[in-house]
């Protein structure tokens, strides 16, 4: 199939209204109400037509199953502008010392008065847990291109830096930041704090593009742009009469699985067949969170848990989540103990893991159909669950190799499926 870049399809979803998190639900499952009525009503009549239902995926064991790429955005209300902006940049080195970060420097080619300035007494501390750097906003802008990636590169070595990291596809700058107040400054400050690597642009330093932007509006709008996200939904397609036992069998596992038959079998009775989301077939968490962007946690009920890659993954077929999924240990374990590689090509709900080629893994991400994956591209509130294809996985994750290694994906299949 083609990959979302490809499409030249995009329903875009951001308003400059705020959308409230019911609105999101409403849009994120089923791309609002209107548009459901639309197909019930064109199911009911007979005049569903595949070309009305997207672009298909390839044939496979998940039956006729259609997506139509769009865009989302984090609601102006969860985005904290002020503590954001006063935040600053803050880069984290653990268990480090001042000369490891100063090898550091001196391997990404760094200019002498710049790391000069990046391992000032003010700038880079040592605490409990390691280093901690917090660069300038002038010292961040003049980094060069390369020492910038490699420094970059070498920041995502560490989970406590992800938060700080954003991927932006080069595709889709006009569309986020286009039609921003004084869009073109806000660009240009924007890419002078990136480095580019393939189709994406690399960003670290939030907080200076909102300290020099002047208005709510401008630091707004530049927030709605950052958390946009280029993802897609998807139907399968009943036709009358159909067989839906090999469906069933695919879709129907975990909690949901009578529950699956039963939906499809009624489909196929009937006159016309049918269509239905894709995320109606899912289990209840990640159905109930697809394409949210996180809403913050009470303190209250206690630390908040991290809710990463390994935790929406680990967690997919959960009832209740087990918030120690972000925890390398404690998911490792469950994989050595629940799951087993997966044999043939991978299957709806097989953990795909990315690893470098040393062994390490940088992401993962539950399969559903064809190239079609369930993610949770980082930790903080800057990245919704959505769906996203391989190709643009494998792209964005790529920034973590070296130029001549390639990502190794492997697949992890739980033993009770």
């Amino acid at each position: 199939m083609q990959s979302t870049e490809a499409a030249p399809t995009k329903l875009h979803i951001t308003s400059k209204k705020n959308l409230s998190r019911a609105a999101l639900l409403t849009i994120g499952i089923l791309l609002g109400a209107a548009l459901m009525k639309w197909y019930d009503h064109a199911e009911e009549s007979g005049s569903v037509t595949a070309s009305l239902l997207g672009q298909q995926l390839r044939p496979g064991p998940w039956g006729e199953v259609y997506y139509t790429p769009f865009s989302i955005a984090a609601p102006e209300e969860l985005l904290p502008l002020r503590k954001l902006e006063e935040a600053g940049t803050r880069w984290v080195f653990p268990h480090a010392h001042y000369s490891d970060v100063e090898r550091l420097l001196e391997s990404t080619g760094m200019p002498a008065n710049l790391s000069a300035e990046l391992m000032a007494p003010d700038v880079l501390v040592q605490n409990p847990e390691g280093m901690e750097m917090v660069p300038s906003a002038k010292t961040l802008l003049a980094l060069p291109a390369g020492p910038r990636k490699k420094l970059y590169q070498a920041l995502l070595r560490y989970p406590e830096n992800r938060g700080q990291i954003t991927f932006i596809h080069n595709h889709t700058l006009g569309d986020r930041f286009g039609g921003a107040h004084n869009g073109e400054h806000t660009l240009m400050l924007f890419k002078q704090l990136c480095c580019e690597h393939g189709d994406y642009l690399v960003f670290s330093g939030l907080s200076v593009v909102l300290a020099q932007l002047p208005t709510y509006e401008e630091k707004r709008d530049f927030m709605r742009g950052l958390t946009s996200q280029r993802t897609l939904t998807m139907r399968i397609r009943i036709k009358p009469g159909e067989d839906v036992s090999a469906l069933a069998n695919y879709w129907g596992k975990g909690i949901k699985g009578t529950d699956v038959r039963t939906i499809l079998e009624s489909l196929a009775e009937a006159p016309n067949g049918g269509t239905l989301g894709v995320i109606t077939l899912l289990p209840p968490l990640p159905a109930s969170q697809m394409f949210f962007y996180p809403m913050p946690d009470n303190p209250l009920n206690g630390p908040a848990p991290v809710r990463d890659c390994h935790w929406t993954s680990f967690n997919f077929f959960n009832d209740v989540a087990d918030q120690l999924m972000s925890d390398p240990a404690h998911f490792m374990q469950k994989l050595k103990e629940d799951y087993i590689p997966a044999a043939g090509d991978p299957r709806y709900g097989d953990i795909a893991f990315f690893s470098k080629p040393s062994g390490g893994v940088v992401h993962s991400a539950v399969y559903l159909a064809d190239d079609i994956l369930f993610t949770k591209n980082g930790a903080t509130f800057t990245y919704p669950w959505m769906l996203e294809t391989m190709s643009d996985l494998l792209k964005q994750y790529s920034f973590q190799v070296e130029p001549d290694e390639k990502l190794v994906v492997s697949y992890y299949r739980h033993k009770s499926m």
